[in-house]
């Protein structure tokens, strides 16, 4: 696994550097456009410097999933599904470099965006106190919620970045088996069509079947009742400071079934293209 693991960095590191350092570039040209306070180029650079930010994750995980896709099932793939080793060993140390990648992808992204929003905050005059602003949210977190609220809200955020790649990589595998490798890179763009339009019904069903959410009660953090349907037909008139919750067991599932799917495909040795 670790071998499989440094020949994933050999192969992607080139990719994965350009990525983050053109991200870095156009947040920091931004930051400077937005700095200036000019009228049209000071908006622009806000929103140069936000995009490249926020994109930076996204575009990264992309890039991993079509690298996957070439690698196990292009040309190259004819190489990578005869090594010596279980097709399952394969994916999954593609699968973890995904994930690993990603988690330090955001790490880099909030690493920039920090000091690049204060440096804007500073020089257009504007209040803008990210740094303090965290740090009195966590500690009223702290002050409000058990102790399971926070590793809790560290553990949603990160299941979310996570759940993308295993998505990506779903398709890419379930599209390359015939009849589907027929389209070439059609078949992965078609099954993660059908993957986000299935994801979509099972978190709204699943919202239904987990009517809670995260809401003061007491002047403290804990699970509430929440009805989204009530929500809904109340045209969004209702109580706004909750976090609803639901929506996680659906997601959970779409996941392992995601990821049961991909190893299965694997096992199975899915046509080539």
């Amino acid at each position: 696994m670790i071998t499989l693991l440094k020949h994933e960095l050999v192969q992607t590191r080139a990719m994965l550097g350009l990525v983050a350092g053109a991200s870095a570039l156009l947040t920091l040209t931004g930051a400077a456009l937005a700095a200036t306070g000019w009228p049209v180029l000071a908006p622009l650079g806000t929103v140069v410097a936000l995009m490249s930010t926020v994109g930076l994750v996204p575009v990264t995980q992309v890039l991993l999933a079509v690298h996957y896709w070439q690698s196990s099932y292009g040309r190259v793939g004819y190489l990578t599904q005869t090594l010596p080793l279980r097709g399952t060993t394969i994916f999954w140390a593609k699968m973890l470099w995904a994930w690993a990648v990603s988690i330090v992808m955001t790490g880099i992204a909030v690493a920039v965006a920090l000091p690049v929003g204060e440096l804007v905050a500073r020089a257009t005059g504007r209040s803008l106190r990210v740094l303090e602003t965290l740090r009195e949210g966590w500690a009223t977190l702290a002050d409000i919620g058990p102790a399971w609220v926070a590793p809790a809200a560290i553990a949603v955020v990160v299941g979310l970045i996570l759940t993308w790649p295993t998505q990506y990589f779903f398709a890419a595998s379930v599209g390359s088996q015939a009849p589907l490798n027929r389209l070439g890179a059609g078949g992965p763009i078609i099954v993660w069509v059908a993957v986000y339009v299935a994801v979509q019904v099972i978190t709204l069903a699943s919202f239904a079947a987990v009517p809670v959410a995260v809401g003061l009660d007491g002047g403290q953090l804990a699970l509430v009742p929440f009805d989204l349907l009530s929500e809904m037909t109340a045209g969004g008139t209702g109580p706004s400071d909750v976090m609803p919750v639901g929506f996680l067991p659906g997601l959970l599932l779409t996941t392992l079934v995601c990821l049961g799917w991909t190893v299965h495909s694997w096992k199975r040795r899915v046509s080539l293209v």
